[in-house]
């Protein structure tokens, strides 16, 4: 049995400041809402498709008290966190 991470879209509340930062405030996933407690890093991930304008944010979050990490892709502009699902080998 393996654990393979599959890319979900979520819906995020954000605050946008006045220099353009981008920081999320609330994930909301399966008809839940979770709220993000702090914002421990936020970071580019490599474009490994080099398609301009196609660049993702990570941010590292705690989340109840657990750290997780959400996604920014840009091109187009959504949210997304990595969901585990187990697969049978």
């Amino acid at each position: 049995m393996m654990v393979k991470f599959v890319k979900t879209y979520v819906d995020v509340l954000v605050k946008m400041r006045r220099d353009g930062t981008i920081l999320p405030q609330k994930v909301l996933w399966e008809d839940k809402a979770y709220e993000i407690d702090c914002i421990m890093k936020i970071s580019p991930i490599p474009n490994y498709k080099k398609i301009p304008g196609s660049d993702t944010m990570k941010y590292i979050c705690e989340i109840q008290g657990k750290r997780k990490e959400l996604f920014l892709e840009d091109n187009p502009r959504r949210w997304y966190v990595e969901k585990p699902v187990l697969q049978f080998v």
